[in-house]
């Protein structure tokens, strides 16, 4: 084979097929980066998705697009999964580098993984017989790209790929009023709160009354955070429940966005949407040392870095308050540098065909 050319004509149609959990482009950041690669790969080649979710037995769906299960039918699935796998020209697994439901299963010789989120070094290990078949593992962080290399993946073998941004649906618009931080990366479960930093920012709010906090809440464990804003009765406090559209508007009523992860842990996106969106609306992060964001925040200087404890990352909002300007003037650029939907596509356009040249 000579390749895939994803601009003639002539070429022969291709079959790729997506490996997901939960599948949920409407409001999930993962999931909107499978759908770009899908709806781009789409326009020259077959493309499916196979989709494991924790939504309801009966929430089943059956399309030529996309096969959506419940993890429930997981067993089932088996041989119907590899033998997909067996008639896709390239699998992409889209999960962790600890995936347990993919990796196990599919034709690993057609098979490519990109760790979308954070796993512990020892699940990684367990998969090491898996990870070192596979063609290609995309990374999104050096952190990754090294606990791969020291557990003897060749550094050829993976590429680091940021996550991206449609920075056209971004545009830079100055707040007013009181300083306000956004979180927009919050968890869907009420045992993630800790490492996730909620209470880390309550904590922070309730010793700063002269902030405000805007946290837009996406699905699940709503009534807990609202009973904790009420127990420490914290005005400064807004929680927005439900998908906010468009984003920009959110950004342009805000000062800043923090990603205050207390630990790395499993399934933590090292680099948030919300943080990359934050970059293209032209407004400084606040991360905390806990999120590959951060190696990048220090190095382009768009926000603060903090070690997640409430005294640093008191020090860290007065040092944003005091050179706002400095950090903001370096946000756009960054997010072009790093985080350009179009050049994400463009890397994956050189992976796929690479790797079918070589087949």
């Amino acid at each position: 084979m000579n390749g895939w050319c994803f601009v003639r004509k002539n070429n022969p149609m291709k079959k790729i097929t997506y490996y997901v959990q939960r599948y949920r482009p409407e409001y999930e950041a993962v999931s909107k980066e499978v759908q770009l690669l899908a709806n781009h790969f789409s326009q020259n080649n077959t493309v499916k998705v196979h989709d494991l979710h924790l939504d309801g037995l009966l929430t089943t769906k059956f399309s030529s697009a996309l096969r959506s299960f419940h993890f429930a039918y997981y067993p089932l699935l088996l041989p119907s999964t590899y033998l997909l796998s067996r008639n896709s020209d390239l699998n992409h697994i889209y999960t962790s580098l600890g995936d347990f439901p993919y990796l196990p299963v599919l034709d690993l010789r057609r098979t490519i993984l990109t760790a979308a989120a954070s796993c512990h070094l020892a699940k990684i290990q367990k998969r090491m017989k898996y990870l070192s078949q596979l063609r290609k593992i995309i990374v999104e962080s050096q952190r990754q790209q090294q606990e791969l290399v020291s557990l003897g993946i060749s550094l050829e073998k993976i590429e680091i790929i940021y996550p991206p941004v449609d920075l056209a649906t971004f545009i830079y618009t100055s707040a007013t009023g009181p300083f306000t931080i956004l979180n927009a990366s919050c968890p869907t479960r009420a045992e993630d709160f800790a490492k996730r930093g909620i209470y880390l920012l309550l904590n922070c709010a309730e010793g700063a009354k002269q902030l405000q906090f805007l946290l837009l809440w996406r699905k699940g464990a709503y009534d807990k955070i609202q009973r904790e804003i009420q127990q420490h009765a914290l005005e400064n406090v807004q929680c927005h429940q439900g998908i906010r559209s468009p984003m920009n508007d959110q950004y342009a009523l805000t000062h800043c966005t923090i990603i205050p992860y207390t630990r790395y842990d499993n399934y933590l996106k090292l680099i948030p949407n919300s943080a990359i969106e934050s970059l293209a609306a032209g407004k400084p992060l606040l991360v905390s040392t806990k999120t590959e964001m951060a190696e990048i925040v220090k190095n382009e200087k768009c926000g603060v870095v903090f070690e997640p404890t409430p005294e640093d990352l008191a020090r860290a909002i007065k040092e944003l308050q005091q050179h706002y300007h400095s950090y903001q003037q370096n946000c756009r650029k960054t997010a072009e540098k790093y985080f350009s939907h179009l050049l994400f596509l463009q890397k994956y356009e050189h992976v796929y065909s690479s790797l079918t040249a070589r087949r």
